[in-house]
């Protein structure tokens, strides 16, 4: 949060008071300033934010209505296309938050799984069900940007979602063109050998930034349709929580067997 430069702090009669457990705010706007939207006598969208502290800081608590000064009336807004991000969100936490970290355990954790190579059947159906639902997921996110006349890729979050895609389809590609696995007893040629390195490394890049992706999701959709703050808490800590148990199996369970050979 950055307070606006002094030349154009043009409020007048300010004044906070805090009474009977309440946070009262007074001041005195004009309705008509250079490089500002200008307030009318009519319909005026205005936003309303609070944060949990007498600081300067972040609101997790907002929402945007419309007030007409001439009647007093005043009615919520609500941002457009709420369903279409919640199920792109359902959609990505799928792919990235279970069906992955499932791929990757069935991967690392092969020898608790009947022989036979069932890990390598298991690992490659996850992986189709979650690249099938991050593409269903990308694109819904790409038609209702255009819905909405947004700008695309123009944030963090949006970047590395066009980034995660283009990994993500290399390392499907790369699954599919892989060099095959040496008989028993011959020694990996060198090019299986880097082949593995980079399936491994760009793995759990993929992994790492579908974590970030998707904590990011949350807070986004929180600002966007501006959630309960204790709804939108409660959420993240279930998703740390998930997410937590996911790694510790792969890096636990991956290090138990490694350590066994």
């Amino acid at each position: 949060v950055q307070p606006m430069p002094q030349e154009q702090q043009t409020l007048t009669d300010a004044s906070t008071v805090f009474q009977n457990g309440q946070t009262i705010m007074k001041f005195t706007k004009i309705m008509k300033e250079p490089g500002e939207v200008e307030i009318l006598f009519g319909d005026n969208d205005f936003l309303w934010a609070h944060g949990s502290a007498p600081a300067l800081t972040y609101h997790a608590s907002r929402s945007a209505f419309v007030l007409n000064l001439s009647s007093g009336a005043a009615q919520e807004l609500t941002a457009p296309n709420k369903g279409l991000w919640l199920a792109h969100g359902v959609m990505l936490f799928l792919a990235w938050g279970v069906f992955v970290p499932f791929a990757v355990q069935a991967s690392l954790l092969r020898k608790l799984l009947p022989e036979g190579g069932i890990w390598l059947q298991i690992h490659r159906g996850l992986n189709t069900i979650s690249l099938a639902l991050f593409i269903a997921g990308f694109a819904i996110s790409v038609a209702t940007t255009n819905k909405e006349e947004q700008p695309h890729f123009s944030n963090p979050h949006r970047r590395m979602g066009l980034a995660m895609f283009i990994m993500a389809i290399l390392q499907v590609i790369g699954g599919i063109v892989r060099p095959h696995n040496p008989l028993e007893g011959e020694k990996k040629k060198p090019v299986r050998v880097g082949w593995e390195v980079g399936h491994r490394v760009l793995g759990v890049s993929l992994l790492a930034c579908g974590f970030w992706q998707m904590y990011e999701g949350i807070l986004l959709y929180g600002v966007k349709y501006s959630t309960d703050e204790s709804d939108e808490e409660a959420i993240t800590i279930a998703y740390w929580v998930w997410i937590s148990v996911m790694i510790a199996v792969m890096v636990l369970g991956g290090a138990f067997f490694k350590l066994r050979k």
